[in-house]
C-alpha cells in the first residue's frame, strides 16, 4: 500500500445519551485524540428512558418501568447537536486528529440504525422515518449514512437491504459491542443486547454483497461507556494519503476501509491492480495478494470468493524464533490491572508506572490497547520506554484492565527488563518468548486487606485471598515477526461469470480479527 498509510479511528461513540452528560463533550473528544486518528462521534438523537443517572438500566438488577425510545424533543435536538458541531470544528487538527460532525439516525426503527456523517459542520438532523427519505434529504450533502448491527430481525433494527444506495452508504459496520453482523452464523453472534434479539438471515453484511452491493465494512464500538474506541468493541482502519478530512473521506467513499476487533492488525490486500474497496476489470487469472503485521502471533487467514473460503493459510507451525544473536523485531503487549471488584472493597482506580528497558537494541513503537481513559502517551527513545496507565474496577461488567503493546529490536540471547509499581521482571527475549509471566502484588494486596478489612497477615486459612484480591500485570509471550507477520499469494483461475468480489478475514492466537473490505472484479470484454 505504498500510496496509503493506515489511519485508525472511532466511527461509531454515542454521546448524548444521558440528560446530563458523565464527562462534557469536550473531553469525550480529548480523551479520542489521546489515542485515535479520526473521530466521528455518534450523537445520540433518540431519547430512552434506559439510560439513567450512573449507567444503563442493563447495569443494574432493580426493577424499572418498559422502556420507551423515540426522539428527542427539538430543543434538546438543536442544542446539544451545536454543541456537537462546535467541539467537533475547534478539535480538527489536520495531520495530528481529525474530527467528523455525526449523529444516530434511527428513524421508526423499520429501516435500522444508521450513523450520519457529513465532511463539514452544518448538516441539518432529518427527523423522518425511513431510509428512502433520509437518502432523499441526504443528497445533495456531502454526507454518509452508515448502517450497523445490521444482522438484527430485518425492519426491526436490523437492516432491510431492498433500499440501499452504495453512494451514501459505502460501507457497513459488521462488528461492535453488540457482535458480529457479518452473517446470521453464531461465531460472535448478535448477543450482547438481550432486547434486540439474535442475528438473523437476511440483513447480513454477507446478504448484502449476495445482492452485488459494493459496501466496504468497518469496525466500531458502538460504546456507551467513557473512552471513545473502546479497546475489543471495534475499530475502524482508513486507508488514505493523508490525515486530513478531505482525504479520509475520498477513502470513505472509495471504501479504501476496513475493521478490527481491537488490535490493529495491518492488511494490504490485493488482486491484480486492484485495492481494497475498487472495482476491477480483469481477463484471465485473478492473482491476490494478502500481507498482514498482526500485534500477536497470527493463527489464520481467511480468502473469501462470493462468500466462500477458497483458500485458508494456517501460520501455527510455519514460524520460529530466530537463532542467538540474530537480531529480529519483536512484539510484547504487557496488560495490568484486575485488583478488588467494584462489590468487595472500594478501592480508587489504580495508576501504573512502568519503564520497559532494552539491553541492547531499540523500541520501534507501541500500540495502545485502552478501554479506559487516564493514560499518558508512551515516551520512548533508544532502547528505553517510559509508560502510564490506569486500571479501575469501577464497572463489574467492564473491568478494565489495560495494555500495550510494544514493538522493539534486538537479538533473541538480549535481556529485556520491566519495572512497574515497584516490581520488576527480567529475563532474555528468548526465555519471555517461551511463556507469559505475572507479577504479583502480593505485599501490597496483604496491607490493604488488613487496613480495609481487619483481615490480620496470616490468619487466614487459605492465603489465595492475597491472589484474588491483587492487583495483577501480564508479560504476554514475547512474539517474533516471523509469528507477527505473513504474506499469501494465491491465484485464482476459475472462470468468471459475472461481477465476483474477493475479500480477506485475519484471526490472531488471542482472537482478535479483521476483516477487509471486498474487492469487485469484472471480467474484461474480449474485443474481436
Amino acid at each position: 500500500m505504498s500510496d496509503y498509510k493506515v489511519f485508525w479511528g472511532e466511527a461509531h461513540d454515542n454521546t448524548y445519551q444521558f440528560a446530563s452528560m458523565p464527562v462534557t463533550i469536550d473531553e469525550v473528544y480529548r480523551r479520542a485524540a489521546s489515542h485515535l486518528d479520526f473521530y466521528a462521534a455518534a450523537y445520540y438523537t433518540a431519547f430512552a428512558n434506559a439510560f439513567i443517572e450512573g449507567g444503563h438500566l442493563s447495569e443494574t438488577n432493580k426493577p424499572y418501568e418498559l422502556i420507551l425510545e423515540g426522539w428527542k424533543d427539538r430543543k434538546r435536538l438543536d442544542r446539544e447537536w451545536a454543541e456537537v458541531q462546535e467541539v467537533s470544528l475547534s478539535m480538527y487538527r489536520p495531520g495530528k486528529f481529525v474530527t467528523f460532525p455525526g449523529y444516530e439516525w434511527q428513524g421508526d426503527g423499520s429501516s435500522g440504525d444508521h450513523n450520519v456523517y457529513s465532511l463539514k459542520e452544518g448538516l441539518p438532523i432529518f427527523r423522518v422515518n425511513t431510509i428512502a427519505q433520509l437518502y432523499e434529504c441526504l443528497a445533495g450533502h456531502d454526507a454518509l449514512a452508515i448502517p450497523h448491527h445490521t444482522a438484527y430481525h430485518p425492519g426491526r433494527r436490523g437492516r432491510d437491504w431492498s433500499v440501499y444506495n452504495e453512494e451514501l452508504s459505502p460501507f457497513a459496520e459488521l462488528y461492535s459491542i453488540h457482535g458480529c453482523s457479518e452473517t446470521d452464523e453464531e461465531l460472535i453472534g448478535l448477543r450482547q443486547n438481550s432486547h434486540m434479539g439474535p442475528g438473523q438471515g437476511g440483513g447480513t453484511y454477507q446478504d448484502a454483497l449476495d445482492l452485488g452491493y459494493h459496501i466496504g465494512a468497518v469496525c466500531s464500538t458502538d460504546n456507551w461507556g467513557d473512552m471513545p474506541g473502546h479497546y475489543g468493541n471495534g475499530r475502524m482502519a482508513c486507508l488514505a494519503r493523508e490525515l486530513t478530512r478531505e482525504s479520509l473521506w475520498d477513502a470513505f467513499k472509495a471504501r479504501r476501509v476496513y475493521g478490527v476487533t481491537g488490535d490493529r492488525i495491518l492488511i494490504d490486500f490485493s488482486v491484480n491492480d486492484g485495492v481494497m474497496g475498487s472495482i476491477v476489470r480483469v481477463r484471465g487469472k485473478r492473482v491476490i495478494r494478502v500481507k498482514v503485521v498482526c500485534s500477536d502471533a497470527l493463527d489464520r487467514i481467511e480468502i473469501l470468493r462470493n462468500g466462500r473460503v477458497i483458500d485458508t493459510y494456517c501460520h501455527q507451525g510455519r514460524w520460529n524464533l530466530p537463532g542467538p544473536g540474530k537480531r529480529s523485531r519483536f512484539k510484547v503487549r504487557v496488560e495490568a490491572g484486575w485488583g478488588p471488584r467494584p462489590n468487595e472493597l472500594d478501592v480508587p482506580d489504580r495508576k501504573w508506572h512502568g519503564e520497559l528497558t532494552l539491553e541492547e537494541g531499540r523500541i520501534l513503537g507501541v500500540e495502545p490497547c485502552w478501554v479506559s481513559p487516564g493514560h499518558g502517551s508512551p515516551q520512548w527513545q533508544g532502547g528505553r520506554v517510559k509508560f502510564d496507565m490506569v486500571s479501575s474496577s469501577s464497572d463489574l461488567k467492564e473491568r478494565s484492565q489495560n495494555a500495550n503493546v510494544f514493538e522493539f529490536e534486538t537479538g533473541t540471547d538480549r535481556r529485556l527488563k520491566l519495572r512497574l509499581n515497584g516490581l520488576e521482571e527480567e529475563a532474555t527475549v528468548a526465555d519471555l518468548a517461551s511463556c507469559s509471566r505475572i507479577l504479583w502484588y502480593k505485599d501490597e494486596c496483604v496491607k490493604m486487606l488488613h487496613e480495609l478489612t481487619g483481615l490480620r497477615p496470616g490468619s487466614p486459612e487459605r492465603e489465595d485471598i492475597y491472589y484474588i484480591m491483587s492487583y495483577l500485570a501480564k508479560i504476554h509471550r514475547v512474539i517474533p515477526e516471523s509469528g507477527y507477520s505473513a504474506e499469501v499469494v494465491i491465484e485464482d483461475d476459475e472462470p468468471l461469470k459475472g461481477e465476483t468480489n474477493y475479500r480477506v478475514r485475519v484471526e490472531q492466537r488471542n482472537a482478535q480479527r479483521a476483516w477487509s473490505s471486498p474487492i469487485w472484479v469484472r471480467p474484461e470484454e474480449v474485443i474481436q
